[in-house]
């Protein structure tokens, strides 16, 4: 026996092989588990980040507009109302697990803190921050976003503890800059953080071990046979790949015990024809299923657009009013909504909405919405009564955590007099008879579904005879081109300015909605559009 064959019996097919399986499995578990866990990591902060940007958020819809312009001194704001404040947003940041919310303003080289919530904590012991209260250990990320208006997320420690925090320039509209931000335990997120590092470990283990034990298995099933198929190749090399009846006899025997080289063979191809077969099989179902789904899509296509109103004109026998309005959903089924109606002889309603998210739960979520608009619309008594009632229906069975922006309003078909109520929307655009457009005046409000409690405010405006409103979702604004860039407000004022002289409702809806596709071309769309035109006649 030569050296070569006693190296191959010492160290043979077998161990190699299970050499082989267990360093692929322990880099292959070692990168799985560094993965996942970068991968939880990334989707914790994130998701974190999220709850930080939308409480900011929330933090600015709830203060009131004119509170920062009024903040110049000590003495600027009252104690009484600061103490109210503190309240609603300390019952803020508990239901939405934060431990602070605030607002700070810049004086000189200081910063002050001019808004804040409470610690229930804090509250019990009189130890809550007051008005006008000097933050000295403020970090440095928040003198950057004061010095370049950009929002930044920041972790640091300070005398109330570690913080993971945002901090969100607003510019007030006397020009001036607060810093609205939210804050969250760093001790929460080290724990997720941790529980993440040692699932993602188990889980490496796990598979290491499962993949050992499945591997040895296959490399014991697969070495038996491959042993076999070495002694057949050995015996027909010595015969010269010569072969007779016999020899065909034992290789259908050595084929029907996965033995034999070109049994094997056969085996392989037959199995291979065998999952050819069914993946074939599963494809054509999966083609049919789609082709079933995508049927469906679109006969929900069909049921939505045909719960919105569609005929036009909308009310011919009344002479008082024009209106006309156009969906165009990015997917099959979309979330953007409008909807209205007449709630008496002389009052009629309107709304056009925006759901966040795309695809059919939008749509789900964007028919509830519309059809609760039009009932709660026979009964409320003003705008901002309707949004209330719409919104506490909405986030009461909010299970899928989805929201709606929207812009309501009733007119009264005798004089003009619109009142309106927001919900969080775009403003809408007030095209006068004479050629002049603006936006739209509204109100702050927080969009629907997200608390049950919230209250709105409601505004006013007088149309005149040819006067026009003009509502849009961001689908609209935010049209992308191929070169990324975006419709805006600019060329959407732009383009009503040419269609302000003479045009009726349905030919400024259909013109601004053509020179949008202009501007878009051949770019795919991303987002639904909704366009309502409300023409006032007199």
């Amino acid at each position: 026996m030569n050296e070569a064959e006693k190296r191959r019996r010492r160290f043979g097919l077998r161990p190699q092989l299970l050499l082989l399986l267990f360093l692929l499995n322990l880099v292959a578990a070692v990168a799985y588990s560094t993965l996942l866990y970068m991968i939880d990591r990334r989707e914790i902060i994130t998701g974190i980040d999220n709850k930080l940007r939308t409480a900011a958020h929330a933090v600015h819809e709830i203060l009131p507009e004119d509170y920062h312009p009024r903040v110049h001194g000590p003495d600027s704001i009252a104690p009484a109302e600061f103490d109210r404040l503190q309240q609603t947003l300390s019952r803020f940041a508990d239901r939405a697990g934060l431990v602070y919310v605030y607002t700070y303003m810049r004086i000189g080289r200081s910063i002050y803190t001019v808004s804040t919530s409470a610690t229930p904590r804090e509250e019990k012991a009189g130890t809550a921050v007051r008005y006008w209260t000097r933050y000295d250990t403020a970090p440095a990320k928040l003198y950057q976003g004061f010095a370049d208006k950009r929002v930044r997320f920041d972790d640091y420690e300070d005398s109330f503890g570690s913080f993971r925090s945002i901090y969100m320039p607003i510019q007030a509209y006397d020009g001036r800059t607060y810093v609205v931000g939210a804050d969250v335990e760093l001790a929460s997120l080290d724990r997720r953080l941790n529980q993440a590092l040692r699932t993602s470990i188990i889980v490496g283990l796990a598979m290491f071990a499962l993949s050992m034990i499945v591997g040895s298995l296959l490399i014991s099933r697969i070495i038996g046979p491959l042993v076999r198929l070495t002694s057949y190749t050995r015996s027909i090399e010595e015969r010269s790949f010569q072969s007779n009846e016999e020899e065909l006899h034992a290789m259908r025997a050595i084929s029907g015990a996965r033995a034999d080289e070109v049994g094997s063979l056969a085996e392989a191809m037959s199995g291979m024809i065998a999952r050819l077969q069914r993946y074939l099989i599963e494809m054509e179902a999966a083609t049919v299923a789609r082709e079933r789904v995508e049927g469906e899509l679109s006969a929900a296509r069909d049921i939505q657009l045909g719960m919105l109103p569609r005929q036009f004109p909308a009310f011919p026998e009344r002479a008082e009013i024009d209106i006309h309005a156009l969906l165009d959903p990015a997917k099959e089924v979309g979330g953007d909504l409008y909807n209205y109606g007449m709630i008496d002889e002389n009052r009629m309603f309107f709304v056009i909405g925006d759901v966040s998210g795309k695809g059919v739960p939008a749509a789900l979520f964007m028919a509830m919405t519309s059809t609760l608009f039009k009932a709660a619309s026979m009964t409320s008594t003003s705008a901002a009564a309707l949004m209330a009632r719409v919104n506490s229906e909405l986030a009461r069975d909010n299970v899928a955590n989805l929201f709606v922006t929207a812009f309501a309003g009733i007119i009264d078909l005798r004089d003009g007099h619109v009142e309106y109520s927001d919900a969080g929307h775009e403003a809408p655009f007030l095209v006068r008879a004479d050629g002049s457009v603006s936006r739209l005046a509204k109100p702050e409000g927080m969009a629907l579904g997200v608390f049950d409690d919230v209250d709105f405010e409601s505004a006013a405006v007088r149309l005149e005879p040819g006067d026009s409103l003009v509502l849009f979702t961001d689908g609209v604004s935010e049209a992308t081109a191929a070169d990324e860039e975006l419709f805006s407000v600019e060329r959407i004022s732009a383009a009503l300015a040419e269609l302000a002289h003479g045009h009726s409702a349905q030919s400024i809806t259909t013109g601004l909605s053509d020179r949008v596709g202009l501007f878009v071309g051949t770019a795919p769309q991303f987002d639904d559009i909704a366009i309502l035109v409300v023409q006032y006649r007199g």
